[in-house]
């Protein structure tokens, strides 16, 4: 007798992280982790002033509410990019782009 897959429901996050493997993206627990413990990533003083806005493939952007604190993350990639590996236990994200939101 072949046993048939079982058709029951099955849990988002596994759907979930089929799709986004198909379109090379982190894994669910991975985009958890960079948007639930952002501040345990960067520090007060930086969450306060930035936000992770959307992770594109190997790519994690971050929005910044000043030029200022555009240039300090641009000069702490490298730390940004090591905590994010650490705290999320994935190497997945390798890059960080930094974009300054508008005024209003």
């Amino acid at each position: 007798m072949i046993q048939r897959p079982d058709p029951g429901p099955k849990r988002i996050s596994h759907a979930l992280d089929r799709l986004l493997g198909s379109m090379r993206a982190p894994s669910v627990d991975v985009l958890d982790s960079v948007f639930s413990r952002w501040e345990e990533i960067v520090g007060a003083d930086l969450a306060g002033h930035a936000q992770p806005a959307a992770i594109d493939g190997e790519e994690l952007v971050v929005s910044v509410d000043d030029p200022t604190w555009a240039s300090e993350f641009r000069w702490l990639e490298a730390q940004v990019l090591e905590r994010v590996r650490d705290v999320s236990g994935s190497d997945r994200i390798t890059r960080l782009t930094v974009r300054v939101k508008p005024r209003r």
